[in-house]
């Protein structure tokens, strides 16, 4: 079974791509592969289009800066109909 945490990657978290204006991406699942566990993705802003990223990549802070907990962005689109 896939573990939904690999040390200081976990489900929900989230990393910006490592340039001025990269876009957000946030952590949707943990799948075990070898060599190297990967992390499903998906930029916060489109949640319809996952990634499998190397879990190694993601802790490369050449390549993914991680989003501090006060600083995360939340989706246009939460799926919450709300009244105007």
């Amino acid at each position: 079974m896939a573990q939904q945490s690999l040390g200081p990657v976990a489900v929900g978290d989230q990393f910006k791509l490592a340039t001025p204006n990269g876009p957000v991406f946030v952590v949707v699942k943990i799948r075990e592969m070898k060599p190297v566990d990967h992390a499903q993705i998906t930029k916060v802003r489109d949640t319809k289009s996952p990634t499998l990223i190397a879990v190694t990549t993601l802790l490369n802070r050449d390549f993914y800066i991680p989003v501090a907990p006060e600083n995360r962005q939340t989706a246009d689109n939460d799926g919450i109909l709300r009244g105007s």
